[in-house]
């Protein structure tokens, strides 16, 4: 059998606004996209809403016709909090990574027999990097993971998965479109999340300033006092003593 190779686009969303979750989407290609389908995707986050719009439906089409594997992960402010924004991030790629072991993988036939990360996981009671590691040794015959991601930190997934090749590119979503998919899905999907907020966070002016430290923002927040979707971390003058752990949870 052909060695398989997926390759795995990753970006972000709302890694710096001071409220609400981060958004990570990774995009994995199934088949070849042409030049006709990639034609939308600029190299410029500088578009309108409604052409961010647009191409989401464009992306979901791709999905619709098995061309692309998009999910979705996405850390709570409260979580950020807890863990800092290089954990979170790092958390967010591994739950889609599990994602994508029990629900893309079966669909390929793959060595004689699959196990499910999860239901080992739970009969060997391992950490789920173990499991992902187990499972991509396991598989090595048939599988190859490329992840490659925009920025110049890969969160320690080197070190974590020696079996998975990991490349970091800096301005990636200026220069590959596959990771451009990804941080129109990604930054569309925490907007729509955003504006669905209850009408007890108008008074911050979100519309205004989309959760950014502006000025307004920062007054605002000294006026009502931050909201409980608001991030600790990233209010130090309002919560100096705010800690957070390095350690990753412990079934990871």
């Amino acid at each position: 059998m052909k060695k398989q190779t997926f390759t795995v686009y990753f970006d972000e969303a709302g890694r710096w606004p001071l409220a609400g979750p981060v958004f990570v989407w990774l995009v994995c290609p199934i088949k070849k996209l042409s030049k006709e389908e990639l034609f939308s995707f600029c190299d410029s986050k500088q578009i309108s809403e409604q052409k961010r719009e647009n191409l989401f439906t464009h992306i979901e089409k791709l999905k619709f016709e098995w061309k692309i594997i998009a999910y979705p992960a996405r850390m709570t402010a409260a979580e950020i909090d807890k863990y800092g924004m290089s954990n979170s991030l790092h958390l967010a790629i591994l739950r889609w990574m599990i994602k994508i072991f029990n629900q893309l993988l079966p669909k390929f036939e793959i060595g004689n027999k699959l196990p499910n990360p999860l239901a080992t996981k739970i009969k060997t009671n391992l950490k789920y990097t173990d499991v992902l590691n187990y499972f991509s040794e396991l598989n090595s015959k048939w599988i190859k993971i490329k992840l490659i991601m925009d920025g110049n930190r890969d969160f320690w997934l080197k070190k974590m998965f020696p079996f998975w090749e990991i490349k970091t590119i800096v301005s990636g979503d200026a220069k590959v479109k596959e990771i451009w998919i990804s941080s129109i899905v990604a930054k569309v999907s925490r907007d729509r999340i955003m504006e669905k907020l209850p009408k007890k966070y108008a008074k911050y002016n979100f519309d205004k300033h989309k959760w950014y430290g502006t000025k307004e923002h920062k007054e605002l927040l000294e006026k009502y006092g931050p909201s409980h979707i608001h991030r600790k971390l990233f209010l130090k003058w309002i919560f100096p003593s705010h800690t957070f752990s390095k350690n990753l949870p412990e079934n990871f």
